[in-house]
């Protein structure tokens, strides 16, 4: 009777939910895992540091919308990867850390690498659990996998003692779970979705702000429909640019466009706003919000705890946001909407005032190069599908201004770190701020990895005058 090990188990689950790469540092704890791995031809992505195999993981799932997984070492190791593990948590990621642990069998017994690691992971993750019997390990990950991906993404944690791990048993006492949850996104009622389309008919001024919900159900072609059917501006936050082109003319960069101190004297501000897959924080529930005191908001979010954070809502819709915009443009595609032909006039404004504000800075001139100048030179050599990446404050600040995503392209930043692109990446119209040697340091453990490997990776911080989109 054959006899397989944890590592065998843990590696056939993964291939059973489609993952091809891990991205790790060797730890003596993880040997098993990584045999199976050569066994299986999967590949292992080495990395310098586990922070950096945290921060890739996540890159990953902003990447391609799969979830990535980061597999590291026991005590230290894990320690080390719980700043990526948080960013995945505060940006609803959907990232995969299997740690390594120390023997069941001396705990109390003050063993190598011994720490709390689910103590200190049970609060920055959707799901934490550690596995007391080798043949349920691939149960366990089953379960992880169907919670980072469930509802609202997250992160989750897996915690593998040495000698689970390594224990072997009969393989045909090992269950692989199938069909684990659902196939079928949730949607909209009917009777909300009918409301939502007759608000929009009826509004004069409506928006649309979209956020990682929609980036995540890969809905953006279902977006541009959308707001093509119903002549609805789009804006979107850090999280969604890209979703739909930068170029397109109902596109109208961040959420800030709608402000209502930029609309204050102009005919009035948004009086109908759909928020798609965005939480509702500080600068769109808060003291300073986009969102004009008076508009209708419609929310749709696939958590009902959601809706309504910080804000009343008028109407509140819980479901995936791309079966919502697919049930939307199927219900739209007869109607008749308002051209909003003097709002959309309003906000190209806007739009070209802002692209426009630093024209001047270009211009040859004496004295020290203006940050605008220096980077929009650079800009100008890069390819159309260059990937870039900023650190630091200052710097992308002044790049955030001038990269134009599309769908095909920019990939939404993070709350604690500047993660990457989606597909091939951005066309670069940027103007940009002297880069800061320290913050470039600090990253360089995971350019470095992603250059190697050809992963796309565009690390990005939120602009001071733009921090209203990080929601």
């Amino acid at each position: 009777m054959a006899k397989i090990d944890g590592g065998e188990m843990l590696v056939r689950t993964l291939e059973q939910e489609g993952v091809r790469e891990i991205f790790t540092l060797h730890g003596g704890h993880l040997d098993a895992i990584y045999a199976a791995c050569g066994a299986h031809g999967l590949r292992v992505i080495d990395t310098r540091h586990e922070q950096a195999a945290a921060h890739m993981a996540d890159g990953w799932a902003r990447t391609t919308g799969r979830p990535g997984v980061a597999i590291v070492t026991a005590g230290p190791g894990v320690t080390d990867a719980v700043t990526g593990v948080a960013n995945a948590f505060m940006d609803s990621i959907p990232m995969i850390l299997i740690g390594g642990r120390s023997p069941l069998i001396e705990d109390d017994k003050l063993p190598l690498q011994a720490v709390d690691q689910m103590g200190i992971l049970r609060p920055i993750t959707k799901w934490a659990r550690s596995v007391t019997h080798t043949e349920r390990i691939p149960e366990y990950l089953a379960a992880a996998f169907r919670h980072a991906v469930s509802g609202r993404p997250g992160p989750v944690f897996l915690e593998l003692p040495i000698d689970v791990l390594f224990a072997r048993v009969d393989e045909e006492r090992v269950e692989f779970p199938k069909n684990y949850r659902p196939k079928q996104p949730a949607g909209p009622g009917r009777a909300a979705l009918a409301q939502a389309l007759n608000w929009l008919r009826e509004a004069k001024r409506p928006a649309i702000l979209a956020g990682g919900g929609v980036w995540f159900a890969q809905a953006a072609a279902e977006l541009t429909r959308f707001a093509e059917l119903a002549n609805t501006p789009v804006m979107t936050n850090a999280k969604a640019r890209g979703s739909i082109s930068e170029e397109h003319p109902l596109c109208f960069g961040g959420f800030g466009a709608i402000h209502p101190a930029i609309h204050a004297n102009s005919g009035g501000g948004a009086d109908l706003v759909i928020l798609l897959g965005t939480r509702i924080g500080m600068f769109t529930g808060g003291r300073n919000s986009v969102i004009p005191g008076d508009a209708r908001v419609i929310q749709v979010d696939i958590e009902p705890e959601e809706i309504g954070r910080n804000r009343n809502i008028e109407l509140g819709i819980v479901s995936d946001c791309g079966e919502f915009l697919r049930q939307a443009c199927e219900a739209a595609k007869d109607e008749k909407f308002d051209p909003h032909a003097q709002w959309l006039e309003r906000l190209s404004a806007i739009r070209n005032a802002i692209r426009h504000r630093f024209d001047d800075a270009l211009k040859d001139g004496p004295g020290p190069i203006h940050p605008a100048r220096m980077v929009h030179d650079i800009a100008r050599t890069l390819s159309p599908d260059a990937i870039v990446v900023a650190d630091g404050g200052e710097t992308a600040a002044w790049m955030s201004k001038c990269v134009d995503g599309t769908p095909s392209g920019t990939i939404p930043d993070a709350w604690l770190s500047r993660m990457p692109g989606n597909r091939p990446p951005v066309r670069a119209r940027m103007q940009g701020g002297a880069p800061r040697q320290a913050g470039f340091l600090h990253r360089r453990r995971r350019i470095g990895g992603a250059q190697f490997l050809g992963v796309p990776y565009r690390g990005e911080e939120q602009p001071a005058d733009h921090r209203r989109n990080q929601q």
